[in-house]
């Protein structure tokens, strides 16, 4: 590929200016010059470094800068203006298809200008592509502008600066994961009570996109269920968190509540999977660990499925158990077979289902006998 980025710049020479223009389909706005409109944004970085911002509402067939909407104006550093508008010609033309620059109704297009005077426009690029979403990010880093659409059209209301979550368990056992935007790193700490502290710090090269680019702090605040009023009791079971989520401008936001999923906003999973997989160490804690941030306390109206598996590459078999306090990973007592024959098993999935949604009628199912505690197998 250096080849063709070679090719490509000595044959367009170095790009003076690039308008980048994004529709949003989504966002209707008045204009009665301008029937059925919707809001959109033109981004436009010059060699120079100065760069602009305007608003438009656009239709099929037009678009028009919004009246009582000022042009914004920002200044970068010329060399960093022309290392974007390179980067912004090389992925272009790599992801995207070039045309006439004719249709105002696409929500997506790019124009970019060489010396000489002609222009390239590219439509049709994937705004999920990493490398793209890593651009789009980094101007917008260099803006300080984070709601700026960009490339992507991911513009969000703030830049994250640092996310920070503590985890503590009724016995005294606390965890911490810290991640920051400078350095762009990942740090886990594990403290044992009375026992040492053992800490895992994951850091990236420069040249990658910060992970807490890949969060939206929106998702983290409107995404969290809540516990149902008739949740039962968890007995103790649960361990703790607070999460602070510090943002460049605006306020930090601070959430916390009992390390399950009805307390825990819908991105978690996929960030604490991220993260394990990054550090990838041989023992996590309950921060990082599917068992825990997946599970969530029984409400009333539920009964509680346990899987069991008698070989490790065999199908999993269910049991019905009222035993709350039993997890994945625990060793149990189940009846097996047309006499009941007791069996030691290590459980290896539990789910609450409502009565009127169970995967197996509740009379087919067998019961567990026990679980094994930690100090009968002793």
């Amino acid at each position: 590929m250096e080849n063709q980025q070679s090719s490509l710049l000595q044959s367009f020479g170095q790009p003076q200016k690039a308008v980048i223009w994004f529709g949003n389909p989504y966002m209707p706005w008045h204009d009665s010059q301008v029937p059925g409109g919707k809001w959109g944004q033109e981004l436009t970085i010059s060699i120079d470094g100065s760069c602009t911002s305007r608003s438009l509402v656009f239709n099929d067939y037009q678009r028009r800068p919004i009246a009582g909407q000022p042009t914004e104006h920002f200044q970068i550093a010329p060399a960093k203006a022309a290392s974007f508008l390179k980067r912004i010609l090389v992925l272009l033309n790599y992801f995207g298809s070039r045309s006439d620059g004719s249709n105002p109704s696409s929500t997506l297009s790019t124009t970019i200008w060489s010396g000489d005077g002609d222009s390239w426009t590219f439509n049709d690029y994937p705004t999920d592509e990493p490398a793209i979403n890593q651009l789009a990010m980094e101007i917008r880093d260099c803006l300080s502008r984070a709601d700026l659409m960009a490339l992507d059209g991911n513009g969000r209301e703030d830049f994250i600066e640092e996310f920070v979550v503590d985890y503590e368990e009724d016995d005294g056992y606390q965890e911490q994961l810290v991640l920051t935007r400078v350095p762009n790193a990942v740090t886990y700490r594990r403290q044992f009570a009375d026992g040492p502290i053992v800490t895992t710090t994951f850091q990236w090269p420069e040249s990658e996109l910060p992970l807490l680019d890949r969060l939206n702090p929106v998702d983290f605040t409107a995404t969290i269920p809540g516990i149902p009023a008739n949740a039962a009791d968890d007995n103790g079971q649960l361990g703790h968190f607070n999460c602070l989520i510090k943002r460049r401008i605006l306020p930090a936001i601070r959430f916390n509540g009992d390390y399950e999923r009805y307390c825990l906003p819908a991105p978690w999973a996929d960030l604490m999977h991220t993260v394990d997989e990054l550090l990838d160490i041989p023992t996590t804690g309950a921060l990082l660990n599917s068992n825990y941030y997946t599970r969530r306390r029984r409400c009333l109206d539920e009964v509680i499925y346990i899987g069991v598996k008698f070989f490790e590459d065999g199908r999993e078999y269910n049991y019905l158990t009222d035993d709350d306090t039993i997890r994945p990973g625990d060793s149990v007592l189940v009846p097996v077979g047309e006499g009941d024959s007791e069996q030691e098993l290590m459980v290896t999935s539990k789910h609450y289902y409502k009565r009127s949604e169970v995967p197996y009628p509740l009379d087919k199912v067998k019961r567990v006998i026990k679980k094994v505690d930690k100090e009968e197998k002793q």
